[in-house]
């Protein structure tokens, strides 16, 4: 596929506001739990509508901006200060795998009305995208910072039974599955609104 200029307006487009309802709901909302985000479900729609190209560089860009300029209210990992290249990597790939299986998903569907069975349809992607995405993270951090688990399972396991977080990365999970459910459909809606006009 070839990467033409309105892709990269789109790429940067959607980017922007990734990262701005990333850090605006940390500064706007900040006793909403940190496992409550709208990145996710806004690459994932910008592949969805735009093709997996442009879903996966805006979630490849958006994840990178995102871990290279924390802050305490973004994101857990912001009291590291200094993100290894090896979890950059890690969550920048994860970013992109959000908005190129939208775009997969997006390339398949045969909604064209939004639904009940559309929204959960969402939250299922929802659920299976964040799932692998807080599996895998947990594995990047172990692998980035070597030592602080004493192996890739206990890492893993972290996943779902936290010893110091007040919130387990599995509660991310179930939170975007509802966040997928609620806020996916009417995002698809407005922007194919828009581009008819």
């Amino acid at each position: 596929m070839k990467l033409q200029a309105k892709d990269l307006a789109l790429v940067s487009l959607f980017s922007a506001a990734c990262i701005v309802i990333g850090y605006g709901k940390g500064l706007s909302l900040p006793l909403l739990p940190g496992v409550v985000e709208f990145m996710a479900v806004v690459i994932f729609v910008s592949g969805f509508m735009f093709g997996w190209l442009v879903g996966a560089l805006n979630g490849a860009l958006t994840l990178a901006v995102y871990m290279l300029v924390p802050y305490s209210f973004a994101h857990p990992g912001a009291w590291l200060f200094v993100v290894s290249p090896i979890l950059l990597i890690v969550m920048a790939g994860l970013g992109a795998l959000y908005g190129m299986v939208g775009g997969i998903v997006g390339r398949r569907s045969s909604n064209k009305s939004i639904t009940p069975r559309f929204a959960a349809i969402m939250a299922l992607w929802g659920f299976a995208l964040t799932f692998a995405y807080d599996i895998l993270s947990s594995v990047g951090f172990y692998v980035a910072y070597p030592g602080i688990y004493p192996s890739v399972w206990e890492a893993i396991y972290m996943t779902f039974v936290p010893a110091w977080m007040p919130y387990p990365p599995i509660i991310h999970t179930v939170t975007n599955t509802i966040v997928f459910a609620l806020v996916a459909p009417p995002l698809v809606k407005a922007i194919r609104i828009f581009r008819r006009t």
